[in-house]
């Protein structure tokens, strides 16, 4: 293997492995060229010999390439968290996950965060979104770490003003929160500007920790800056039934009347959407993250993903931070539809694997901005792949 990381670090190579997965399915007989971190080739081995043969090829028997699963929605500052996830009640972000990452200095963002993204290369993810409200000090120490570590990020910043205490923000208040926003989300566009594995976006918790000016305004920066939009949407009960209560619309409905949907924004987790709700989602273009892990661990509901894929909703698939295992990830993914949609309708198949293994490589690129770089084997799209030893237990069906 020292062979073939020597080779990968030369910038200029051709793999012939067993098997490689493309959008069209498992392609036998082909090679990956690559050059300089980007595919300059991918097709039959015959027609790359005949077009280039004085160029070596490295032999990769019994290994199949494949796209790196892209982790559509995580929060790196939650490692010294992950153990007592699970068991935890819905509402676990109020009690640890706020206090916990208030507490960081941007030693401890960086230690997190790179400890995640260690984790995360070692499951199979080759880039990661994340979802904080960040410093620009703390944002730095998180791209430090994705530098270091080698690994693409869609890095955050954004603003977060609570509106569910008895003191809500007067109209300076807010005011001053959008301008304050807008100053950081600008100097965030141009610390990534020059990072050829970051990309900035910024985000808002979810319906309850912005009024709708705010969450406007940072979704229309978003829009004309071609920048990606986050935040949580129709994740729990408590977030629903406290929108209804306020503005007498659901969090997505609220985020439409606001201007927070369409191509440039990510709804992370939806869970507790309507099908009228779908229909804003699909009509609008807008992105979801399918976190079924999160909703297996701490959620109020699983996703309805498979009528995402039968209604044409672009979505993701990602972690919520529980754990950076790819493999088990689409497991997951499969397994929380079955048992929430499948078994009463005597759906076998749910959506069967290519469903599930296209979200969480070609979909998660789509969802998160970079569609058009990565997330699938493709000529001119960044080389982001794993190689996988098709001998081994977690890729050998029994």
């Amino acid at each position: 293997m020292d062979s073939y990381v020597e080779l990968t670090q030369s910038g200029n190579y051709v793999l012939a492995p067993e098997l490689l997965l493309t959008r069209l399915g498992p392609q036998y007989e082909h090679v990956l060229w690559v050059q300089n971190g980007e595919i300059k080739f991918l097709g039959p081995r015959i027609d790359f010999e005949k077009s280039n043969p004085a160029v070596s090829i490295a032999e990769l028997p019994g290994r199949a390439i494949i796209p790196g699963f892209i982790d559509a929605h995580t929060h790196l500052g939650q490692a010294f968290g992950k153990a007592i996830t699970g068991g935890e009640p819905a509402q676990i972000w109020r009690r640890i996950w706020i206090p916990l990452e208030g507490s960081y200095d941007a030693n401890a963002v960086y230690v997190s965060a790179k400890w995640m993204f260690l984790e995360a290369l070692r499951g199979g993810f080759t880039c990661i979104s994340n979802f904080a409200v960040l410093n620009e000090e703390k944002a730095a120490a998180v791209q430090q770490a994705a530098s270091d570590v080698g690994i693409r990020l869609i890095s955050t910043t954004g603003c977060a003003l609570p509106m569910e205490h008895d003191l809500e923000p007067d109209k300076q208040q807010i005011n001053t929160a959008i301008d304050s926003a807008l100053i950081r989300a600008e100097a965030h566009v141009l610390a990534c500007r020059d990072e050829s594995l970051i990309t900035p976006s910024l985000c808002v918790p979810s319906v309850q920790g912005a009024p709708g000016v705010l969450i406007q305004e940072l979704s229309t920066f978003c829009a004309q800056n071609g920048v990606l939009f986050q935040i949580h949407t129709n994740e729990h009960h408590v977030e629903v039934h406290w929108s209804v209560t306020k503005y007498g619309m659901r969090p997505l409905e609220f985020f439409a009347e606001n201007g927070a949907v369409g191509r440039h924004t990510l709804h992370h987790h939806c869970s507790l959407v309507t099908d009228s709700e779908i229909e804003i989602l699909r009509n609008t273009q807008s992105g979801v993250s399918y976190n079924p892990l999160a909703s297996a661990w701490k959620g109020d509901r699983a996703a309805p993903a498979m009528a995402f894929a039968s209604r044409g909703v672009r979505f993701g698939i990602g972690t919520d931070g529980t754990r950076s295992d790819g493999l088990k990830m689409l497991e997951a993914a499969e397994t929380v539809q079955r048992l929430t949609q499948g078994m009463q309708l005597a759906d076998f198949s749910c959506g069967a694997a290519w469903t599930w293994i296209d979200a969480a490589t070609r979909g998660s690129a789509d969802v998160c901005g970079l569609g058009d770089i990565t997330g699938e084997l493709r000529k001119g799209f960044r080389a982001d792949f794993l190689v996988l030893d098709r001998e081994q237990p977690e890729v050998l069906p029994s």
